[in-house]
């Protein structure tokens, strides 16, 4: 879901991106044992921060989510712990930083090679099909 954020907010903007951001995070909340609302407030965060970095001539090209995949995905995993600290979860920080968030991150930046391309395609295909009508 964070990679499709990221992904959505990069092609169609922020408006579209807190959609995904807020079904999405609710989406993942039901099925997740974490408390309800982090994964919806994590990538509400990451959407306004790529809302940010969002250029109207780099938006439809893979180099800028590439770049940024990596810094937004610690940003949402940190969050995500720090949320869940402040709900009274015990987190060991060294160990989760390096066995899961850097690990997570890196996979996250080989999964938006695959992800982008595809949400791109989707793009174009709702795009041209919204101008006919």
């Amino acid at each position: 879901m964070l990679l499709a954020v990221i992904s959505w907010t990069m092609l169609r903007g922020a408006a579209e991106g807190w959609v995904w951001a807020l079904v999405g995070g609710l989406c993942l909340d039901l099925l997740s044992s974490a408390p309800f609302g982090l994964s919806p407030i994590a990538l509400l965060v990451v959407c306004g921060l790529t809302r940010l970095a969002r250029s109207q001539v780099y938006g439809a090209s893979l180099m800028l989510p590439l770049l940024l995949t990596f810094p937004l995905s610690i940003v949402y995993y940190l969050g995500s712990m720090l949320f869940l600290a402040s709900a009274g979860f015990l987190l060991d920080w060294n160990v989760t930083l390096l066995r899961i968030v850097v690990p997570a991150s890196l996979l996250n930046v080989a999964a938006i090679l695959i992800i982008f391309p595809l949400l791109r395609s989707l793009h174009r295909r709702t795009m041209a099909r919204a101008a006919i009508f």
